[in-house]
């Protein structure tokens, strides 16, 4: 389904879960229902089409990741191969590591920096988010994640990997495979919309509305419809957790 973001914002539609309301409708009916929003195919429509076509099973290439090697990815690198096969693009992280084949990078797994839990009685736990992976667009690496992962595991210490899978594209097989388990979903996440893109919301919290002068008894909602900016809201994300062996 392409989603035009004026018709789809909240100054046509109220509820927040309306989309995944029609997620959750077509997988009752036996479908799965890919929702791609009209920013996604104005300014990333190359790697649409790639997620889309690896959907379907017609990647047009395809390689195997036994025949690749692990290395760790300078920034500039990574936000560069991010920012070009990546729906959502680059992010700043701990750990970039690569699959290369003859030097070129194909596939790509992200993390950030690892989290401290100061509570309970035991020993401080290392949490650490997977928050990218992503293969060159065109390009199917049989086992790749497995293998960015695997060597994760064997190299670095952590008590618990979590990541969220995005609903209006995924519905976690890639997860499952790994050995992560879902332990919940989260509700519809918001966007700002402004010269046809969704900006991220926390750009626009009450407490940044305030600092710019605007009305302190207003709600943010109602100080961005006044500017005439409003909402649209995506499906939610399902949360997976994966702990050592």
């Amino acid at each position: 389904e392409y989603n035009g973001l004026y018709y789809h914002s909240s100054k046509f539609i109220e509820d927040s879960k309306y989309h995944l309301k029609k997620t959750q409708k077509c997988e009752k009916e036996g479908y799965n229902l890919i929702h791609r929003f009209e920013d996604e195919w104005l300014y990333k429509k190359e790697i649409v089409k790639s997620r889309l076509l690896n959907l379907l099973g017609k990647t047009p290439n395809t390689i195997y990741a036994r025949n690749t090697i692990v290395k760790r990815v300078c920034s500039k690198e990574a936000m560069s191969f991010l920012q070009e096969n990546h729906i959502q693009g680059k992010v700043g992280g701990w750990l970039y590591l690569g699959l290369y084949r003859n030097e070129n990078l194909v596939s790509m797994m992200t993390f950030c920096n690892p989290r401290v839990n100061m509570g309970g009685s035991k020993s401080n736990k290392i949490k650490v988010e997977l928050q990218r992976f992503c293969n060159k667009i065109n390009l199917s690496v049989v086992g790749g994640a497995s293998k960015l992962l695997s060597y994760f595991e064997k190299n670095y210490k952590y008590d618990e990997i979590f990541s969220y899978a995005d609903l209006r594209w995924s519905s976690g097989n890639l997860y499952n495979t790994l050995g992560f388990k879902h332990t919940h979903n989260s509700p519809p996440n918001y966007f700002y919309i402004q010269n046809s893109k969704r900006l991220n919301r926390y750009n626009y919290m009450k407490g940044k509305l305030m600092k710019q002068g605007y009305c302190k008894t207003k709600t943010e909602k109602e100080i961005m419809e006044e500017r005439g900016i409003h909402r649209i809201y995506d499906c939610g994300t399902m949360v997976f957790k994966k702990y050592p062996l």
